[in-house]
């Protein structure tokens, strides 16, 4: 007995334990939770997150010439705004006395002041100076190409300009750069600009001293002065060209403007929120497949076949009757030749469909004759490809999306489900009746040929 009430006071502080220890997880379960839901309030409660929305609705809607040029010459993706030689150029324009502005030099004053000149350069007249692009220079057998030198001849005067966007300083540089400088002109005095999209330093400390770093800001508050100065005589077509400009500055480069580095900013404030946002993201592509399915199974005329990433695909019952129909190779659990599908690619934005695809078969004196049915019922069928393809041939596909930015907005409302719902229904319906008669007919016949044989 005493045995007995021994074991019972062991499991008891055992139990005494555990209870603690759970209390003990409950806090910190508590307190994760208070923190959590305390991160999620400041994330939605502030004005970054308001500024951030502001600014990308701002740059979906606002037109960027720029940005489209560089699209039709780089392709999708990229814009003029990533092209470090286009910014050399424009910048090179604006600081040329005598560029096509029509300015003079006063963007050139500007850019002295703003950075800082030695009074020997803010003082002098730079209207006749000569603006290099690509400065040639050969320094211990190795060549280099300064991307902006400005040279005033009579003041005995110069301002180097490096300019880096997405590439950084490398093989000694600025400083091969700044020696070619002062073998070249000796008795000038040289201002050295070291120009990023945030002002950054020379990674070589000794070349810190000479080299004044510039971010692109200061650009991009010149040539907003000069478009919202109405009493400056810039031609309208170049103003017109400088707003441009100054939206490609603001949008992409400016760090303190930019989508991007806005977005890297608050994420840095908010990570914990952020972090836990997108662990509980929804899964749009696998959710959407489960909407099609569960529609597609509320058709009693319709029968789910094989799934895989991409494809949700069924077939109406009344096929099965047909051998011919089950005649299929490929991706059918049951030989199916002919299937619909739903397209469900990793974007879910593209997802499309049905289309209905000739697969594969065993058979192909059926899969011609399914074609050539297809070919003749134009616009019932719409074949994508002109003849029947050894593999896969598409007898009709849609190009509609099935869903749109608001579903995504709106993913857990039930009217998401009863659209795609209503989606299958009205194919059901609609479009599948007349696929379906010509389709049972090609069958029906064939099979009947081959039974007279």
């Amino acid at each position: 007995m005493q045995t007995n009430d021994a074991e019972m006071v062991g499991r008891i502080a055992e139990l005494e334990n555990v209870v603690s220890a759970l209390q003990v997880l409950k806090g910190v379960i508590a307190l994760e939770q208070a923190e959590q839901i305390s991160a999620l309030e400041n994330f939605a409660g502030g004005k970054r997150l308001v500024e951030l929305g502001e600014l990308f609705e701002e740059q979906r809607s606002e037109f960027d010439a720029l940005d489209f040029v560089g699209w039709l010459r780089f392709g999708s993706g990229r814009g003029l705004w990533s092209d470090e030689e286009f910014h050399s150029n424009c910048i090179a324009w604006l600081l040329d006395p005598r560029g096509s502005h029509g300015i003079c030099d006063a963007i050139l004053k500007s850019f002295l002041e703003q950075t800082a000149a030695p009074n020997e350069l803010l003082e002098a007249d730079w209207s006749q100076a000569n603006v290099i692009r690509e400065w040639e220079n050969l320094v211990s057998d190795r060549w280099g190409y300064l991307d902006i030198l400005i040279v005033n001849q009579s003041a005995r005067v110069l301002c180097a300009i490096e300019n880096k966007v997405f590439s950084s300083e490398h093989s000694e540089q600025l400083t091969r750069y700044r020696k070619a400088l002062a073998d070249s002109y000796p008795d000038f005095t040289r201002h050295h600009i070291f120009l990023t999209p945030r002002g950054t330093q020379s990674y070589r400390k000794e070349e810190r001293k000479y080299w004044t770093p510039t971010a692109y800001a200061t650009v991009l508050n010149i040539v907003r002065q000069i478009v919202d100065d109405n009493s400056c005589t810039v031609k309208g077509d170049i103003r017109a060209f400088l707003r441009q400009y100054a939206t490609t500055l603001r949008r992409n480069i400016v760090t303190e403007t930019s989508v991007q580095q806005q977005a890297r900013a608050m994420y840095l404030e908010h990570r914990e929120a952020i972090e836990l946002i997108y662990e509980n993201k929804p899964d749009y592509r696998g959710d959407l497949k489960l909407l099609l399915k569960d529609a597609i199974s509320q058709q009693h005329t319709l029968i789910l076949d094989r799934e895989d990433s991409d494809y949700i695909r069924f077939r109406p019952k009344d096929w099965d009757k047909y051998s011919a129909q089950k005649t299929g190779a490929l991706w059918s659990d049951r030989n199916q030749l002919l299937l619909f599908a739903f397209h469900c690619p990793q974007d879910p934005a593209r997802a499309g469909g049905p289309c209905l695809a000739l697969y594969p078969g065993t058979d192909e004196d059926v899969r011609r004759r399914l074609y050539e049915a297809a070919r003749q019922n134009w616009p019932i069928f719409k074949p994508r490809e002109s003849s029947l393809q050894s593999g896969v041939t598409h007898l009709q596909e849609y190009k509609w999306n099935i869903l749109d930015e608001s579903d995504f907005r709106n993913w857990d409302d039930p009217s998401v489900r009863s659209k795609v719902e209503n989606l299958v229904s009205t194919f059901v319906l609609k479009e599948f009746p007349a696929m379906n008669e010509v389709i049972v007919n090609c069958l029906r016949e064939y099979e009947a040929e081959q039974g007279a044989q």
